[in-house]
């Protein structure tokens, strides 16, 4: 069902363990056709920019020998007063949001142009964290919860940086990973239409097929909604989410996923690779 893999982690990041030449390595034995590298952009200063230089250069020494992988990247939102502080001040140290009453602006820690420079060709935009207000005004009900990570997946969905949305509604602990139907499913329908209008890709991410924090009865919600996705018409790619930690391995993990998937109905062919005309 599962032929190629857009999210995966190498040692370029700062979470990650896994050697490009392994992962090219495994991916072959395994029998994908195309794998795309996406290591952090987190934030816009030296420290991030430094990784993705990394991943940029680690790529070109496999380019000529490996053409089935493609270089991304995995950008991560961010409230706009901390992107300007660190574009002001060069770090991240020191850094007070500011009190307001509404949520910060979001951006993202590159612009397309800089990415192209490097040699990326696509992202996977995912939300990881809150960012719509300082930490000591955070308050931690579901309503809020969900009405964040709404906020952020919709920003992503129409922003021209953005290739693939990555694991929509990950966040770390979240809320909704025992019960996913407090999520209402008029949220998933107004994020479908944003992805389908602006030509978005959406990411399964095994990780929630695999992940103990998740129920039962959230995956199989979860696997609803993507086909839900699906039937509208958004191409739907898989993400392994590999950080190749503890071992430095990449492992198979589509079954994990398939396992789920086939009982809504999805099949061989159902998922996409990136098409040409989407690449950069």
């Amino acid at each position: 069902m599962i032929h190629s893999d857009w999210h995966i982690h190498t040692t370029a990041s700062y979470d990650a363990a896994l050697p490009i030449e392994e992962l090219i390595r495994s991916a072959r034995a395994q029998g994908l056709r195309r794998i795309g590298v996406t290591d952090h952009l987190n934030y816009n200063d030296e420290k991030f920019r430094a990784n993705l230089r990394e991943s940029a250069e680690n790529y070109k020494k496999i380019a000529a020998s490996a053409p089935e992988v493609v270089l991304g990247v995995e950008l991560t939102p961010i409230a706009r007063p901390y992107y300007d502080y660190i574009a002001r001040t060069g770090t991240r140290e020191g850094y007070v949001p500011p009190v307001q009453d509404e949520p910060y602006a979001i951006d993202l820690p590159a612009t397309k142009e800089e990415l192209v420079a490097l040699g990326v060709r696509y992202s996977v935009g995912a939300s990881h964290w809150r960012v719509d207000v300082g930490d000591i005004l955070k308050e931690d009900s579901a309503e809020v919860l969900v009405n964040e990570w709404f906020r952020q997946q919709m920003w992503l969905a129409q922003d021209e940086r953005v290739t693939i949305l990555g694991h929509p509604w990950n966040a770390g602990h979240a809320v909704w990973y025992d019960d996913f139907s407090i999520v209402p499913w008029s949220m998933h329908e107004e994020l479908a239409a944003a992805l389908k209008e602006n030509g978005k890709y959406v990411e399964c991410n095994v990780s929630f097929f695999r992940t103990p924090k998740t129920s039962e009865r959230f995956r199989n919600r979860y696997a609803e909604m993507l086909r839900m996705f699906f039937e509208k018409g958004i191409p739907i790619t898989y993400g392994s989410d590999c950080h190749g930690k503890p071992d430095g391995l990449y492992p198979d993990r589509r079954e994990d996923a398939v396992r789920y998937l086939s009982t809504v109905g999805f099949k061989d062919g159902d998922f996409s690779e990136l098409a040409e005309k989407d690449l950069w």
